[in-house]
């Protein structure tokens, strides 16, 4: 009975960690799930059979227990976030916005797509928000019941203007008229595609509004010529639970709306020119941390994040201060020992750049106890009090979660260091024997010399 419980509870979260839309996310729910698991093969298989009702009790305690992480996350997120995008009338986390002012399916589309700075840069851009899973689902619908600081509705459900949001699902087949003999439901789905591209299947995640378990909806209700055919979202709350049913609607609806980045903001680079601390304070104040790069897939993360802001134009000279981005690493605390900010360890072999770090000392300067990272990748060790560069923040202080690509990349890197290492060591013995012989041949040379002398004499 539990296995059957437990796969119930759990066939949502196995979707969350596939889905890829916040690794972050993905990670902690899938660390949860183990911890559920190891409970439930090892405890309840000793426990009495519970009835129905206990076993539905259970299963809520089960999904319970895994969102959570996902809740307090997104919260913390719109909290910290709310810094930066307050007066653009936007809430977000890493991978999503949630907008107030109300707008029609088509307008709310162009606001997504032609802008992509909401106190702070959206690589790649937005999109109306397309939902593939039930993590993403979840994070919509408490983003959206943020947005509006768990209010009740506005009036009944299908009255209020503000008691749904739209999102990026519309009908693109069936637009002209309702299929011949269809009843109240009208749901077919290939006709209904997100605005990523994606067609929905049977295999599709979805979550339409039903009663008494039965799907009431899409059903496509015609106003005089115009169909429902564009997808919404609801503003619910239950027990401070987010619902996040899906209704159909006339494009022609006033509602909020809900973005989605169409890449997940990890690593933010701001071309400003600041000091290291300078950079610091000014992560905090947009509600961004200083950025970590934990590992060199993080590493090549970075690199690209950086040719987000930058074209591959950089200046002629190497060191030049605007070829070089601030991170959240020093030795300060350890002459030549990197660590990060607040003392988490690099674990992690830096790709320095070539005679780096040299840790110069000068008296007006002081040591260079600051680390940047050039625009492809290699890092410098630097005087963080009086050189300005432009610097890094990131959105979640977790990092990304790996997954197969990054953690092959990781181990060709130590690989990769490992070989040059041996490279190295090989050489220095190559040479110290060389050494040995010359030294071996030249005394070789002066006894010969001493002796044919010896033998002359």
């Amino acid at each position: 009975w539990y296995q059957r419980r437990v796969r119930k509870a759990l066939v949502s979260t196995q979707s969350t960690v596939s889905s890829g839309i916040n690794a972050e996310y993905g990670g902690i729910v899938a660390t949860m799930t183990l911890l559920l698991l190891c409970y439930l093969l090892l405890v309840l298989p000793a426990t009495a059979l519970l009835s129905e009702e206990e076993e539905d009790a259970l299963e809520e305690v089960i999904r319970n227990a895994i969102w959570q992480p996902v809740v307090e996350n997104t919260v913390d997120e719109l909290t910290r976030l709310d810094k930066s995008t307050k007066p653009f009338a936007a809430h977000a986390t890493c991978g999503f916005s949630v907008h107030t002012d109300l707008s029609d399916y088509e307008t709310a589309k162009q606001k997504c797509e032609n802008s992509s700075w909401i106190g702070f840069p959206t690589p790649g851009g937005r999109k109306l928000a397309s939902i593939h899973s039930e993590l993403e689902n979840q994070i919509a619908s408490l983003m959206f019941q943020y947005a509006y600081n768990g209010q009740e509705l506005e009036g009944k459900r299908y009255e209020g203007a503000t008691n749904w949001a739209w999102i990026g699902l519309e009908n693109v087949e069936s637009v002209g008229a309702r299929p011949d003999g269809a009843g109240k439901l009208v749901w077919n789905e290939p006709e209904w595609e997100w605005v990523d591209g994606i067609k929905m299947s049977n295999e599709s995640y979805e979550n339409w509004m039903t009663k008494k378990g039965e799907q009431i909806q899409p059903d496509m209700l015609k106003v005089g010529d115009a169909h429902q055919t564009a997808g919404r979202i609801f503003r619910k709350v239950v027990e401070g639970k987010a619902s996040g049913i899906w209704d159909d609607t006339f494009k022609s609806k006033l509602h909020p709306y809900i973005c989605k980045f169409r890449i997940p903001v990890h690593y933010v680079v701001f071309p400003e020119l600041k000091t290291w601390h300078e950079a610091k304070a000014d992560c905090e104040r947009r509600g961004f941390y200083f950025a970590k790069i934990r590992n060199m897939a993080e590493n090549q993360l970075f690199v690209d994040a950086v040719k987000r802001v930058y074209d591959d134009h950089r200046h002629e000279k190497k060191f030049h201060h605007e070829n070089w981005i601030w991170i959240g690493a020093t030795d300060l605390k350890e002459s030549g020992d990197f660590e990060f900010y607040d003392g988490e360890p690099i674990k992690f072999t830096i790709p320095w750049a070539k005679k780096q770090h040299d840790n110069k000392n000068t008296k007006q300067q002081g040591s260079q106890d600051y680390a940047a990272v050039s625009r492809w990748g290699e890092w410098d060790d630097s005087y963080g009090t009086d050189w300005s560069r432009p610097y890094a923040c990131q959105c979640n202080p977790h990092g990304v979660a790996l997954n197969k690509e990054m953690e092959e990349i990781n181990a060709e890197w130590e690989e990769e260091v490992s070989r040059t290492k041996d490279v190295k060591k090989e050489r220095k013995a190559e040479k110290a024997a060389k050494r040995k012989a010359r030294r071996e041949a030249k005394r070789a040379k002066k006894e010969e010399k001493r002796q044919r002398a010896r033998e002359e004499k």
